[in-house]
């Protein structure tokens, strides 16, 4: 069995994040769009986001437009051109793994429409977490962020 296919307790947070950005990947080329590259600035705000959800025991985007005002990732565009977008996932027990995270964003309407955009950077953060701390087995928050610039 791949990582893809195992809940975040038998794989680690690393491995994880790994897999759902392949998979994201795979999504994409699967459709004739370019791969993602990492971004570490992106995944300081990924990071960030999935820990606060984690802390606050809560699961939302919260106010984007203005968090996203912050991201590294837009602070280093120095007002040039960017974009960025945010898909969020939480799950537990076999629902936690990869696949089944990006499965559950390709069903989405909106969700996939990120997955496909013209972005050029994403970064993924796995916490094992979710809104009911210690209550749920293999439980995950995964946040995913994309980017692009001009």
């Amino acid at each position: 069995m791949s990582d893809h296919d195992l809940p975040i307790s038998a794989i680690g947070r690393r491995r994880h994040r790994r897999a759902v950005a392949q998979l994201v990947d795979e999504e994409r080329r699967r459709r004739g769009l370019k791969g993602l590259r990492h971004s570490r600035r992106l995944r300081l705000s990924a990071r960030a986001w999935a820990r606060a959800l984690a802390r606050r025991s809560r699961f939302t985007h919260g106010n984007f437009a203005r968090r996203v005002l912050r991201f590294p990732f837009v602070l280093a565009a120095r007002g040039r051109g960017w974009r960025v977008a945010e898909n969020l996932a939480t799950a537990n027990g076999p629902e936690s793994a990869p696949r089944r995270i990006v499965a559950n964003w390709m069903d989405s309407g909106r969700h996939r429409e990120n997955l496909l955009g013209s972005w050029q950077y994403m970064a993924v953060w796995s916490v094992r977490d979710g809104p009911e701390p210690g209550r749920q087995r293999d439980s995950v928050i995964v946040v995913l962020h994309l980017g692009s610039r001009r």
